[in-house]
């Protein structure tokens, strides 16, 4: 425990970014260990995803522009997130987003716990997170690409009866085309969708950016 949180210290610490949540202090008071981040007064975008009405195309451009700006920052730091998710973006009240919970994050390629488990929400991960791979940069620029469809459609591209079924999916198989639930989206808009979520990260946008 103590391991982790100082590992997510030694990686959110180095981040100073507009959209990413800032990490004020880490110690030990009374054996109990913490972790002070700056307050964001708002919601997070799961919460926002399942209230009514949904985002607007408008919002949903805004709210994965920003993401990619704190995760690209985070990038040039060496700092990779591995667990990016709607519960991981704040939206603050003026609308500004920033991304939280580097718990996972690490400084380098190994994605396996000393157990060999894995570490990620699996709804969200890139194929080669789930296999094991070396991982870079370019699996979060996946799991963005997840929850920009999700703004989007309000679901998720790869759906499954159970975990199984959903790593499955994410390596092997295609996903519903956006533009097949929500009509009359822009084709850039698909295009960028598209790229974030392709299989092979050396076929993935280079840089969050």
């Amino acid at each position: 425990r103590k391991r982790r949180l100082e590992r997510e210290s030694r990686a959110a610490g180095k981040l100073l970014h507009p959209n990413v949540v800032a990490l004020f202090d880490v110690g030990e008071d009374a054996g109990v260990l913490y972790l002070a981040f700056e307050c964001v007064e708002g919601s997070d975008l799961a919460q926002r995803l399942e209230v009514d009405p949904p985002l607007t195309l408008r919002e949903a451009i805004a709210f994965v522009r920003q993401a990619a700006e704190g995760l690209d920052y985070a990038h040039s730091r060496g700092v990779v997130h591995r667990d990016i998710k709607p519960a991981n973006i704040l939206i603050a009240q003026d609308g500004k987003v920033k991304i939280t919970d580097f718990g996972i994050a690490r400084l380098d390629t190994s994605n396996l716990t000393m157990e060999g488990q894995l570490l990620g929400t699996p709804n969200y991960m890139a194929p080669e997170q789930i296999q094991g791979k070396e991982v870079d940069h370019r699996a979060d620029i996946f799991s963005l690409g997840v929850v920009f469809y999700e703004m989007l459609t309000r679901r998720k591209p790869f759906q499954g009866e159970n975990l199984t079924a959903v790593t499955h999916k994410i390596v092997y198989e295609p996903f519903t085309p956006a533009e097949e639930i929500i009509k009359d989206l822009p084709p850039g808009l698909t295009a960028i969708m598209s790229r974030c979520l392709e299989k092979d990260p050396n076929r993935r946008y280079p840089r969050a950016a």
